[in-house]
């Protein structure tokens, strides 16, 4: 059976050596992760995103639109849907930062609210492949729920829709290229249901009873606590039949959400169900728990103890010891200090048992673990492109900025806010925004600066070795010479027919500035 695996990204749309199937033994983790609950960032600074714990080696970022719109090489990511309080290339390095821990950032599609309307099914799959090469998802999770839930899924249309996902997504983000392909279906999805069975299955329908214990009586009464007869009477039951069936061999990871499913205690058996197919047809199961309250009822709850006896029954499967089987929570950023218990400690505990922890033990020491702080270093967009100017993001007319002496790119220049600045307080206009200092690396700057001919001010021998020359200067006019980065390196006065002694310079492009305002561009060599 095949195990989940991740190749770093080297380049937009190429990938490092592919790694194949089998070379890691680590069970997964795995968190979702509200983009809407992010904290504010900048480059090399923390935020909650970053600082997940290494425990957790899979994460789901909630969420992209379907028909999310996307130009590759733009980080321009307010037309996808994902709702980080920052742009694509923070998003990046955010991404870039948990990599480096080795967790994987999947990019979840869809969710309970992207579904609801006919233009969520005009789906791009290249722009989702270009923002997925561009920001360094590992893959995409398509997390289906028609028109906000599971009620419908089983229908003949959108058994189809889930179907073409897989073979449309697959068409271009290849297994062989590193990608991951996931989805997050009902927890029944693997049982047999009336609408949609398997008889051939050990969890066909029509063996209900046997497998449960239990007759008929409570089949449709969701709320009822069972040992499982009620799991197999949802409309939603059995939905991941027919897909599996189809396209099972192109997905790498079913993320099966197990909450929402009433007052069934017997949680195993959808796991159970789901790893019959993953014998099959090669794929990894994370099986999903939810940290409390469940949004319907609560009629169940997950506990440390529960998700540790869950964790233990898939390290244990008889026919699974050799897979990367593990656990799932919505959504990780959870928790409840009266419990003394949050996401978090549900993952830790899971994450000790799946390494062969006792329950016990795992539970003990369930609170036994710290966050980890980002303090830099991370990849973020290339300099020069992609809204980063002299190591600086650029002003986004869009974002909020409340942390003072955040830094911005715009226009050429350097800004810092000296207090929280608002939506369309623009640097230069609104007096929240100091200007700190030049940075021409921007190529529009460069090519906004005036040759020579046509200024005042008269610049020669260009380029230079030793010495240049200025005509039309004012009596000790101020000057100051900048690099491409924007950095002051040089300044002094200097009156008409003056040299200006430029030997201690590196070889290449600067820029002389004038207290009139006046710049030019001149060429060390």
């Amino acid at each position: 059976m095949k195990k989940l695996t991740i190749t770093l990204l080297v380049c937009i749309l190429t990938f490092s050596a592919v790694q194949t199937i089998g070379q890691t033994n680590d069970r997964i983790v795995l968190g979702y992760f509200p983009s809407w609950s992010e904290t504010w960032t900048t480059t090399n600074q923390n935020s909650s995103l970053r600082e997940v714990p290494n425990f957790v080696n899979y994460i789901f970022l909630a969420f992209a639109k379907p028909n999310l719109e996307y130009i590759s090489g733009s980080y321009d990511i307010s037309a996808t849907g994902i709702e980080t309080p920052y742009d694509g290339c923070q998003l990046k390095e955010s991404v870039s930062a948990l990599k480096d821990k080795g967790i994987n950032v999947i990019l979840s599609i869809g969710g309970e609210t992207y579904w609801g309307t006919p233009d969520a099914y005009n789906i791009d799959y290249q722009q989702i492949k270009d923002l997925v090469d561009d920001i360094g998802f590992a893959g995409i999770d398509w997390d289906y729920e028609p028109n906000g839930s599971f009620a419908e899924i089983g229908n003949p249309t959108n058994v189809q829709h889930y179907i073409d996902f897989f073979n449309n997504s697959r068409a271009l983000m290849p297994e062989s290229e590193g990608y991951i392909l996931a989805c997050a279906p009902s927890g029944v999805g693997a049982l047999g249901g009336q609408i949609n069975d398997d008889p051939n299955s050990l969890f066909a329908f029509a063996n209900r009873n046997s497998l449960t214990g239990e007759n008929d009586n409570n089949l449709y009464n969701g709320a009822a606590v069972t040992n499982g007869i009620n799991l197999f009477g949802f409309t939603s039951t059995g939905h991941m039949i027919p897909v599996i069936q189809s396209v099972g061999d192109k997905i790498d990871l079913i993320a099966y959400q197990g909450y929402n499913a009433g007052g069934s205690t017997n949680r195993s058996i959808m796991y159970d169900a789901y790893a019959y197919y993953a014998n099959q047809y090669g794929f990894s199961i994370a099986a999903g728990v939810h940290y409390p309250n469940e949004p319907w009822g609560p009629y169940y709850e997950y506990t440390h103890t529960n998700v540790a006896s869950l964790s233990n029954h898939i390290l244990q499967h008889p026919e699974r010891i050799d897979s990367d089987d593990g656990i799932m929570i919505w959504q990780i950023l959870l928790e409840n200090p009266a419990l003394n218990s949050s996401a978090y400690s549900y993952m830790n505990v899971a994450s000790m048992v799946l390494g062969g922890t006792s329950e016990n033990t795992a539970i003990q020491n369930a609170n036994n673990y710290s966050l980890a702080p980002y303090t830099g270093g991370a990849q973020g967009c290339n300099s020069g492109g992609g809204g980063v100017y002299c190591g600086v993001n650029e002003y986004n007319i869009s974002y909020s900025y409340p942390e003072p002496n955040t830094q911005v790119y715009y226009e050429c220049k350097i800004w810092y806010n000296q207090w929280y600045a608002n939506p369309n307080e623009v640097p230069g206009v609104n007096s929240v925004w100091v200007e700190e200092s030049v940075c021409y690396e921007d190529p529009s700057c460069i090519a906004s600066i005036e040759d020579n001919s046509d200024n005042n001010i008269i610049v020669f021998p260009i380029p230079s070795k030793s010495y240049i020359q200025t005509l039309g200067a004012n009596k000790n006019e101020k000057y100051f010479i900048y690099n491409t980065f924007g950095h002051n390196i040089e300044s002094g006065f200097i009156s008409d027919d003056q040299m200006i002694d430029i030997r201690s310079l590196s070889y290449g492009l600067y820029f002389l500035k004038f207290e009139n305002g006046t710049t030019i561009k001149f060429l060390k060599n």
